[in-house]
């Protein structure tokens, strides 16, 4: 397994918001997560960070429960994981008044040998790349993505919507979340892409796909992605984390 994460500033931003961790990836288990905070004073930054600190913390605290009852309590285990960091950080806004508001996206990746469990909320996303093709694991939790689902507006034109930044759900602005979780199966040359929004606004899945099948390494498809996104003016923070399943 390889790994390579990366973030950046982006075009339009005076500064970094998101947050990204990668802990472990050795003999075939690993945890990758990436958070795109918003609110505040610096209430975006403290949000992603403290989400992907509390998740580390977390999964250090519950890992071998969690390799004991894979997969049978692991919605269980990423869900509490991801209530009590939700805790965390709302806790946090009720204290210092100037993190009111604060919250964060949260997409979270654990791999188990061949298997993957996603946990997620927001709008940052997952996705499974090999030859054959791109496919998104997760779904947005946006206000134009309820739009498509509900038939209201047509794949594609949530783009050019006003309201596409909006999140209908986000780490630590309430007290309590509803958290999607995934199980999906894998095999060797899968690459798993964890990014936020600042990468998907800019560049297409089938752009995204081919950067990261054609790169040398991790490490220079990272690089060729955030890249990518800087020169079409990325309007947020790029932050793009790449899993190699050699």
């Amino acid at each position: 397994m390889l790994v390579k994460g990366k973030t950046d500033v982006g075009q339009e931003r005076q500064k970094n918001e998101d947050s990204f961790i990668i802990i472990d990836h050795d003999k075939g288990i690993g945890l990758f997560a990436v958070a795109d905070g918003m609110g505040g004073h610096r209430g975006g930054e403290v949000a992603s960070g403290l989400a992907v600190e509390m998740l580390k913390d977390l999964y250090h605290k519950h890992k071998d429960e969690f390799l004991e009852s894979f997969p049978g309590r692991g919605k269980d285990l990423i869900t509490k994981i991801f209530f009590q960091a939700n805790e965390k950080i709302w806790q946090e806004s009720l204290i210092k008044p100037e993190l009111e508001g604060m919250g964060t996206t949260l997409t979270a990746a654990f791999l188990i040998n061949e298997h993957l469990v996603i946990g997620h909320v927001g709008d940052s996303r997952a996705y499974k790349i090999r030859a054959e093709g791109i496919w998104q694991l997760t779904e947005d939790h946006t206000y134009v993505q309820r739009l498509i689902k509900e038939k209201k507006i047509l794949p594609g034109e949530e783009e050019n919507h006003p309201q596409r930044n909006l999140l209908t759900r986000a780490l630590g602005t309430n007290k309590t979340v509803e958290v999607d979780v995934y199980f999906y199966p894998l095999k060797k040359g899968d690459f798993i892409l964890l990014c936020t929004d600042g990468l998907t606004r800019t560049i297409s899945d089938e752009e995204i796909k081919n950067l990261v099948l054609f790169a040398n390494s991790p490490g220079e498809a990272v690089d060729e992605l955030i890249k990518g996104a800087n020169k079409r003016g990325s309007p947020d923070n790029v932050t793009a984390l790449l899993v190699s399943m050699t």
